[in-house]
C-alpha cells in the first residue's frame, strides 16, 4: 500500500510540480516540513490543529519561499479550522492522512476533473456570456473596493462568488483539492453517459461554496 508520501508526491506530479527532489526545512512549527518544488509541505506531529495554527503555516510558507502550502493533519480538522483555511485558499490546502491513502482520480465514479488554461478560461467567458467588465462595474456600483493590480476573478471567488453567474466548486471539494484548484479557477467536469456521452460541465472555484 502507498504511504502518504507517495500519494502526496503522485498529486503534486499530476499538477506539473517537480517531485524528483526535497529539502528539509528545520522548523519551531510542531511538524515536519518538506520543500517539494515550490510548495511547502508540514506534516503535523499533532492530533488537533486550532486555527491560529493555519495563520502561522501561511506566513511559514511565504518565509520559506514557498508559493503553497499543504498541512498533513492525522485525524480530520474542525469546521472552523476548515474554514479559516477556506480564507487562505489561494495559498493553502489541507489533507488529513485518511484523504491521501490513494488516487481518488482513478475511482470509477469520479468524473475527470481539470482546470482550464487562462486562453480557455478567455474563450469560455466569451461563449457564455459573462462579460467581466459588466460585473466590475455591479461591484463597484455596490461600493466593492476592488484591487485594480490583481486578476478580477480569484477576487470575487474569494469573496464576491455571488456576482459569477455560474455554478460552483469550492477548494474544499476532494477532486478540486486533489487537482489543485483555485479560487478564481473554472473548472471542467467531464460526465460520461449512454444516452448523451461525454458531457462538459463547468464550475467556477471559490474559497466556501
Amino acid at each position: 500500500m502507498p504511504t502518504t508520501d507517495e500519494i502526496l508526491r503522485l498529486m503534486l506530479s499530476q499538477r506539473g510540480i517537480k517531485t524528483e527532489t526535497q529539502e528539509v526545512v528545520e522548523s519551531d512549527f510542531p511538524a515536519i516540513v518538506t520543500k517539494i518544488d515550490s510548495v511547502i509541505v508540514f506534516t503535523s506531529n499533532r492530533t488537533r490543529i486550532h486555527e491560529k495554527d493555519v495563520a502561522t503555516v501561511v506566513d511559514l510558507t511565504k518565509q520559506y519561499g514557498g508559493t503553497l502550502g499543504i498541512l498533513v493533519v492525522p485525524i480530520p480538522a474542525s469546521e472552523k479550522v476548515l474554514q479559516t483555511v477556506s480564507a487562505y485558499s489561494d495559498v493553502l490546502q489541507i489533507f488529513h492522512v485518511g484523504q491521501l491513502t490513494c488516487d481518488i482520480t482513478k475511482h470509477r465514479m469520479v468524473p475527470a476533473h481539470r482546470i482550464l488554461k487562462e486562453d480557455e478560461v478567455k474563450k469560455f467567458l466569451e461563449t457564455f456570456g459573462i462579460n467581466m467588465d459588466t460585473i466590475t462595474k455591479s461591484m463597484i456600483a455596490d461600493h466593492i473596493a476592488l484591487e485594480a493590480d490583481k486578476p478580477m476573478l480569484p477576487q470575487i471567488a474569494m469573496k464576491h462568488k455571488e456576482y459569477m453567474p455560474m455554478p460552483f466548486i469550492g477548494t474544499q471539494d476532494p477532486v478540486a483539492r486533489w487537482i489543485g484548484a483555485k479560487p478564481g479557477d473554472v473548472v471542467e467536469i467531464i460526465r460520461k453517459s449512454e444516452a448523451a456521452g461525454a458531457t462538459p460541465y463547468y464550475r467556477f472555484c471559490v474559497a466556501s461554496v
